[in-house]
């Protein structure tokens, strides 16, 4: 009893039936099958074409590659309802995400502000001794180590996150049925939340060094968007490959401790060059180019743009295939 197949193709030949969930239906056209005979001989006589009959071995590579296309299509057409269902549930995420945090900070005086406030501690020492090193004024370093590691701090959770996405919220999926995508939706609407409460720290650190919002803060809200959509095919490709192999969980924490020291978070890029490998190699520099140069009033470079938004349609079109392909399995893996 079901309201949608992985084989239309049966039954748009009529070897099968989909009949729904309804009790009466389904006892209905059981009963029919059972007592006309015409209408048992019109199902019995039925043949999909892309299936072949014992003995039938004529165009045998083109049947299979006919079914595969047909499994294939119907999983990508079921990935995209899963995506423009949990879009049209994005209250629903929003709502999980905010009781993930306080849950988090129960019983709490300052809640997500303990983050804050730690933030601001570690930036603070960090700035004082790293501009004395690098021989910057501080009014020229901290900002851009605020602002940097304001956005470098919801990617690399992100990043740690994504492996276990689907395992930490395991016991939903094998109670129930329920969209997967709206775990992925789930975790980055929280990090932006805790984001969000962290750029007050970035505020007044504007407001202390006089930065005041001209028209390049606009460049924000795409760049933004932007790095949002990369972290979230980021978020589904880990979380399946995480699902399947465990293994993946410990690669990523130690990937994102490298990817801190090579990406230009706690030195700025003019210290190794423009023409550095390290930058150019590394995507976390064009995600950091499109959200720190707007808050410090800096148009980010073009080709921070045009790499950013290759990587995510890229991303997007292999993650969005492997779900289609796996999304059946993985509560299998987990």
């Amino acid at each position: 009893m079901r309201d949608t197949t992985e084989r239309p193709d049966a039954v748009e030949a009529g070897t099968v039936k989909l009949v729904g969930t309804s009790f009466e239906k389904t006892v209905s056209e059981v009963s029919e099958l059972l007592n006309s005979e015409s209408y048992y001989q019109h199902m019995s006589q039925a043949h999909n074409r892309l299936w072949r009959r014992p003995g039938q071995s004529k165009d045998c590579g083109l049947f299979k590659f006919n079914k595969y296309r047909r499994l294939m299509k119907n999983r990508v057409k079921l990935a995209l309802e899963d995506m423009l269902d949990v879009i049209k549930s994005s209250q629903l995420c929003l709502f999980l995400a905010w009781f993930d945090i306080r849950v988090r900070y129960r019983r709490s005086k300052l809640g997500p502000f303990w983050i804050t406030i730690s933030m601001a501690i570690f930036i603070i020492a960090l700035g004082v001794v790293y501009s004395k090193l690098f021989k910057m004024p501080s009014a020229e370093y901290l900002p851009n180590l605020a602002t940097g590691y304001l956005f470098w701090t919801m990617i690399a959770t992100t990043l740690i996150e994504s492996p276990t996405i689907f395992i930490e919220n395991g016991a939903y999926l094998k109670d129930m049925k329920i969209n997967q995508l709206v775990f992925i939706f789930r975790a980055l609407a929280r990090n932006t939340i805790i984001f969000l409460h962290n750029a007050a720290f970035i505020a007044c650190v504007c407001i202390y060094y006089q930065i005041w919002p001209k028209w390049p803060v606009l460049l924000l809200i795409p760049g933004m968007a932007l790095v949002i959509l990369n972290l979230f095919w980021i978020t589904l490709l880990f979380g399946i490959l995480g699902a399947r192999y465990r293994d993946l969980a410990p690669i990523i924490q130690s990937l994102v401790q490298v990817l801190f020291f090579v990406s230009p978070i706690t030195w700025l890029p003019k210290l190794v060059g423009a023409d550095s490998w390290v930058l150019k190699l590394n995507p976390i520099t064009y995600f950091l180019d499109l959200t720190r140069s707007p808050v410090l009033n800096q148009t980010p470079e073009p080709c921070s743009w045009i790499i950013a938004s290759g990587i995510c349609i890229l991303g997007l079109a292999v993650s969005m295939v492997l779900y289609a392909y796996k999304r059946d399995r993985i509560v299998y893996w987990i």
